[in-house]
């Protein structure tokens, strides 16, 4: 509740009488209606229009009282206006407590003198960076999603980042944060740009919701937006695929429609997050398909099963995270056979892998997942 100026300085005016009485800010304080006046009278232009006085205070006192700052006390009624015997200074809260500041690493010393300032997810974020470097992390560049899930995924708490790849997303404040070259400049990463959405599946080379990237007749559809920009930045020469499209989420059901039998398509292949969602989406996808006469969606086998290895399972989100055993294997029925147990027990778990954790520079320097492409 926002205070006029009036009912301000009184609120000010009675926590400096109470502390100069040695009361504790963090404690009520039991205020006598004669110092009450007092303080009151010292309030500039308190009865600007030269109102009634006792009717211009019990007001101020109604409105402090409306905000949560005091609690009027045993109530009198003299001949005009009633004003309370006493007034009940409300405690104020605690300032938070500050954690242990960590013992930096060199590049980060220069945040020292930002701790104590720092809002509780800023220095969350902070001191898992902190770990991150002291790790000695493989310092190549990658995706800043990916470095993400690196740091957050493998050095913050669950409580702190339930969605650790997309930690960036939505922590934009303070001196690190605010300041994009010196993150990415910090954490050797980059921002790739997400493709295109587009209402058609162009036949021509573009930055779209579907990329032509050779003349094979496989379609291969990718959850998210950076993997996507990973795998396509690191297919090698001699594949098999006509396009990598960007599934985004649940809207591939419907973006499937866009494909033709000009297009020449033969095999559609989706890789994409390990949760129910995420095998939801191609199971869905999937049944269309079949409805309008094209290929089954079938998992990528060999991404899968990297980023069963390469994973960290976290806790996935609330309404995800309950299914019966029949659902979790229902609908790890879709991941290719090796997965298959695996995927049933982390669905049970209540967890999911982001498929990030397949990153740029695995897919740059493995050959393994190859086989999904040719």
């Amino acid at each position: 509740m926002a205070l006029q100026r009036r009912e301000n300085d009184l609120i000010a005016g009675l926590r400096e009488w109470a502390a100069g009485h040695g009361r504790s800010r963090y404690k009520a304080a039991l205020i006598p209606l004669e110092d009450v006046w007092e303080v009151f009278r010292r309030v500039p232009n308190r009865n600007v229009d030269d109102a009634f006085e006792p009717a211009v205070l019990a007001g101020a006192l109604d409105m402090l009282e409306a905000a949560g700052l005091i609690e009027q006390v045993q109530r009198r009624t003299p001949e005009k206006v009633s004003l309370p015997v006493k007034v009940r200074l409300l405690a104020q809260a605690p300032p938070p407590v500050v954690p242990p500041m960590p013992m930096w690493h060199p590049a980060l010393t220069w945040l020292a003198s930002y701790w104590a300032t720092a809002t509780a997810k800023q220095r969350s974020a902070y001191a898992a960076i902190d770990r991150w470097l002291k790790s000695g992390p493989d310092l190549c560049r990658i995706p800043l999603r990916e470095r993400a899930l690196e740091i957050f995924g493998t050095f913050g708490s669950e409580a702190d980042f339930p969605m650790p790849e997309k930690t960036f997303d939505t922590l934009a404040s303070g001196p690190l944060f605010s300041n994009s070259a010196r993150l990415d400049e910090l954490l050797q990463a980059f921002r790739p740009p997400p493709p295109l959405i587009t209402e058609t599946f162009p036949l021509e080379e573009s930055d779209s919701h579907y990329c032509r990237v050779g003349a094979g007749d496989v379609l291969f559809v990718v959850e998210n937006s950076t993997t996507w920009w990973s795998l396509v930045e690191s297919l090698p020469a001699d594949h098999r695929l006509g396009y990598v499209a960007w599934g985004l989420g649940g809207t591939f059901r419907a973006s499937i429609r866009a494909i033709k039998a000009k297009h020449g398509i033969t095999q559609i292949r989706y890789f994409g997050d390990l949760d129910t969602s995420g095998l939801r989406i191609p199971l869905r996808a999937s049944a269309t398909a079949l409805d309008l006469g094209l290929p089954p969606v079938r998992p990528a086998q060999r991404l899968y099963q990297v980023l069963q290895s390469l994973g960290q399972p976290r806790p996935a989100a609330p309404k995800e995270a309950s299914v019966s055993a029949a659902t979790a294997g229902e609908l790890a029925q879709w991941l290719p056979a090796p997965c298959r147990t695996g995927g049933t027990q982390l669905l049970l778990d209540g967890n999911r892998l982001a498929q990030e954790w397949v990153s740029y520079r695995y897919l740059q320097h493995s050959s393994d997942w190859y086989d999904d492409v040719r």
